[in-house]
């Protein structure tokens, strides 16, 4: 018995710093969507998104957008394969992309937008896209920042 309560001890240990080790890397994103209302942009959506940066573990949020049936895929990679840097192969891939099916990310969608940066010296990165959903115009925004260096 108490050899089952000792194994059970040390792998809740585990598993609890494993997914604290990977949620505290410091790196928040937000998606916001907008709506354009006569010559301006108006917030119409907000979604906080927490990337797991654990080796290439593909994070996805879903969102089903307002007044259609489509729904919008953001989407985090992170890699240490990718950018030949001065400053390390580790990168984060984002991307945003718009479709009528539930299944898949950004980067499997056609017609996405996506951009990568060297995660040794992420401050902030952003990609947008436009749409015409439910016959207005909309802008989505993926963007992701490092939080220790957020100003004061």
């Amino acid at each position: 018995m108490s050899k089952f309560v000792t194994c059970s001890v040390l792998l809740v240990l585990l598993l609890g710093t494993t997914a604290f080790s990977q949620n505290d890397s410091g790196i928040q994103c937000v998606v916001t969507l907008y709506r354009l209302r006569g010559e301006r942009w108006k917030l119409i959506k907000s979604v906080k998104v927490n990337p797991k940066l654990g080796e290439e573990e593909l994070t996805n949020e879903r969102i089903r957008l307002p007044g259609s049936r489509e729904y919008l895929f953001a989407s985090v990679f992170p890699t240490d394969e990718s950018m030949h840097s001065a400053k390390g192969a580790d990168s984060m891939k984002i991307g945003l992309a718009i479709s009528n099916t539930r299944k898949g990310n950004a980067f499997e969608r056609v017609n996405n937008a996506v951009a990568e940066a060297t995660l040794a010296t992420l401050d902030t990165l952003r990609v947008e896209r436009t749409a015409y959903v439910g016959g207005r115009q909309m802008l989505t925004r993926f963007e992701c920042w490092d939080s220790a260096l957020e100003k004061q």
